[in-house]
């Protein structure tokens, strides 16, 4: 099992889809920076996430120190920008946003990514989900966007056993 640091998307994404569950049974450590934990925090009050948030001992929440600098940003979300950076502070953790520009911005700083889609895929592979097309159509009634060429190619790689 590996450690991950979250951003909200996934965790949002997953509790509308019932998969939350997945989280600690596929990784050792899943880190919540503070920006993300105030996104979720704000959201709306009848959210899944939100109301799962207090009973979800499993996260542990994080603090930068220091803090980012403004220009860390300015292309992305705090959120994002914090997941990135703990990342890139931690080489053993994978980052997982589900934002292409968050996801281009840690490959390019060379941090380890994860997305919903490999989350899902993990998974199957772990035996937690019997249907990996079955957990997909969760995710999107959930309102994850995956382009169908990203699941063919995740469920192709998960096919082949990579």
């Amino acid at each position: 099992m590996c450690n991950v640091v979250v951003n909200a998307s996934p965790l949002i994404v997953l509790a509308k889809a019932d998969l939350l569950r997945l989280m600690p049974a596929l990784f050792s450590e899943i880190f919540l920076p503070q920006a993300v934990r105030e996104e979720i925090s704000q959201g709306p009050p009848d959210d899944p996430m939100r109301k799962a948030l207090p009973s979800c001992t499993w996260l542990r929440p994080v603090v930068l120190a220091p803090s980012l600098s403004p220009l860390s940003v300015w292309q992305l979300g705090r959120g994002e920008a914090e997941v990135i950076e703990y990342a890139r502070l931690h080489p053993a953790v994978a980052a997982l946003p589900d934002d292409r520009a968050a996801r281009r911005a840690a490959a390019g700083l060379g941090v380890k990514v994860r997305g919903t889609l490999s989350v899902e895929a993990m998974g199957v592979a772990q035996g937690h989900i019997e249907s990996f097309s079955v957990a997909v159509k969760q995710l999107r009634a959930a309102g994850m966007y995956a382009s169908d060429t990203l699941v063919e190619t995740v469920a192709k790689a998960l096919r082949a056993g990579t």
